[in-house]
């Protein structure tokens, strides 16, 4: 069995994009827990048979909608509490990119989402942590990226 190429999970970068022109994405600190998912719904039908309406029929299902969310987790840092704050009570949605960085290049994920959650946790002896999560607005590509 060949070994295969893995990566470490700092090689995922989500990253936030500061809304200037040309755009500067840039990768919160102390976000070490990350997740990026796709979704997508489905509709579904029964289609009988023609030949036997009798016999039971079977479902198919034609996909409907896509989305995708983010969600993190990390220790609060001082550098990065502004840009969350900002993020959760923005109205708009914010250009995020998830970035892989695979050994063979690159693959960047790029689309507008909004912040829905923004929650903080501490205890008497510990640091802050934090937990979030972004749901996508509208559609998310692969694109190319220096």
């Amino acid at each position: 069995m060949a070994r295969p190429t893995t990566l470490r999970g700092s090689k995922l970068l989500i990253m936030i994009g500061d809304g200037a022109d040309p755009e500067v994405f840039a990768a919160p600190c102390a976000l070490s827990t990350k997740s990026f998912n796709r979704s997508a719904s489905t509709n579904e039908f029964n289609v009988p048979d023609c030949d036997d309406p009798d016999a039971p029929v079977w479902t198919e299902r034609a996909k409907g909608a896509l989305s995708s969310g983010i969600s993190g987790s990390g220790t609060l840092a001082k550098e990065s509490i502004d840009l969350w704050e900002d993020f959760f009570e923005d109205v708009e949605s914010r250009n995020i990119r998830v970035k892989i960085d695979y050994a063979v290049g690159p693959r960047t994920y790029q689309g507008k989402y909004h912040m829905t959650t923004f929650n903080l946790t501490g205890e008497q002896d510990g640091l802050i942590q934090y937990e979030i999560e972004l749901v996508s607005d509208g559609p998310v590509d692969v694109v190319t990226t220096p």
